[in-house]
């Protein structure tokens, strides 16, 4: 049986953050927001600075394509967040 494992890279930006505890809040509740709704592996690094924040998912799923609602669920969440704007993500899927 094959799967296929995805991983989507996603930096953010958070242009009204002015300390990392601000940072941590918004990004906190996203990560929360997409796990409730996604079943995505997340891991929240931080830059720097207090307004940008990468951010990665993964999954596995029996096909590509499976991968790819789960990416796209994960940037209209993200997209609907309005303390954030988020920069093109990068995917890669491994067969």
């Amino acid at each position: 049986m094959k799967h296929c494992v995805g991983v989507m890279t996603v930096t953010v930006h958070l242009p009204a953050s002015h300390s990392l505890k601000e940072r941590r809040s918004v990004v906190n509740s996203l990560k929360e927001r997409i796990a409730n709704r996604c079943n995505v592996a997340i891991l929240e690094r931080g830059a720097d600075t207090w307004q940008i924040a990468e951010m990665a998912f993964a999954c596995v799923t029996e096909t590509e394509s499976q991968a790819e609602e789960l990416f796209r669920r994960v940037r209209e969440l993200i997209e609907m967040e309005t303390r954030v704007i988020a920069m093109t993500p990068h995917v890669e899927y491994y067969v």
